[in-house]
């Protein structure tokens, strides 16, 4: 995969968690979620392109991470993390998947989560 193909990947990342970080600041919280979630699976697809040359067919973190692990040691947030930002993922997309509203701590780790992730790939793919 060529790197400019890759670097579209991980641009759209980026894009991703700055759309997260203004819905944080806005009280758009299920927005941040989302969105942070994006960055994550963007930049962790992007790596596996990078690495393996081969796009991933699957929304969920942990599968990702699993698969990233297979070819490259990285420091991500743990499996239960990941897992907790997939699933409000997953919530944020239908509006009668939950039903309280969403917190701004909740909108935080997200962006935690996912700014962790995206700082581990773009050390990678340098």
């Amino acid at each position: 995969m060529s790197k400019e193909h890759i670097k579209r990947w991980l641009t759209k990342a980026h894009e991703n968690l700055r759309v997260a970080e203004s819905a944080t600041r806005e009280g758009f919280y299920s927005a941040a979620c989302f969105h942070s979630q994006q960055a994550a699976e963007l930049a962790l697809k992007g790596l596996i392109l990078h690495k393996l040359g081969i796009q991933q067919l699957t929304h969920s973190l942990t599968e990702l991470a699993e698969r990233v692990s297979e070819v490259e040691q990285l420091s991500l947030p743990s499996l239960e993390d990941l897992r907790w930002l997939q699933d409000r993922y997953l919530q944020a997309r239908y509006p009668n998947a939950r039903l309280s509203e969403y917190s701004r701590d909740e909108a935080e780790r997200a962006l935690r989560i996912a700014k962790k992730v995206l700082e581990e790939v773009a050390e990678r793919v340098r």
